[in-house]
């Protein structure tokens, strides 16, 4: 447990070093919000509370957003707006981020294109042709 926090630490302060030499800290409370908002419907969702977990991901990553659009007077407004029409359907909601979050999972990160198997190559043996000074056109 110990080493875990260490290394907690250690990436939490290099962040925060990271955030003072570029003055990003504008970004902070944005950052706070949205992981924020994941923890809350994580932890609500796990003991039955999908309205509430649904909200608080609503509002945690809202907030994120707005912020970082510097567009917060209406777009809490907005927000308001959205979470008063989602009352009352959050399960459906929660099901179809369930469904969304599922399918991202199951999704290989770099997906390859298919092609069709090559033809084996038949290569030809040049020590059976005598060697002669013509050049041989491919």
């Amino acid at each position: 447990m110990q080493a875990r926090q260490a290394r907690i630490t250690g990436i939490v302060l290099i962040v925060l070093g990271i955030v003072a030499v570029f003055k990003l800290w504008w970004l902070v409370p944005a950052a706070l919000l949205a992981p924020g908002g994941v923890v809350i419907y994580q932890r609500q969702r796990a003991i039955g509370r999908v309205g509430e977990a649904v909200q608080a991901l609503l509002w945690g990553a809202g907030l994120a957003v707005l912020l970082l659009a510097d567009f917060i007077f209406p777009g809490v407004l907005i927000l308001g707006g959205v979470s008063l029409l989602l009352r009352g359907r959050e399960a459906g909601i929660d099901g179809r981020l369930q469904a969304m979050v599922a399918r991202f999972r199951r999704a290989p990160a770099m997906s390859a294109p298919q092609s069709a198997p090559l033809a084996p190559m038949t290569v030809s043996d040049t020590s059976e042709r005598p060697a002669t000074n013509e050049t041989i056109r491919l």
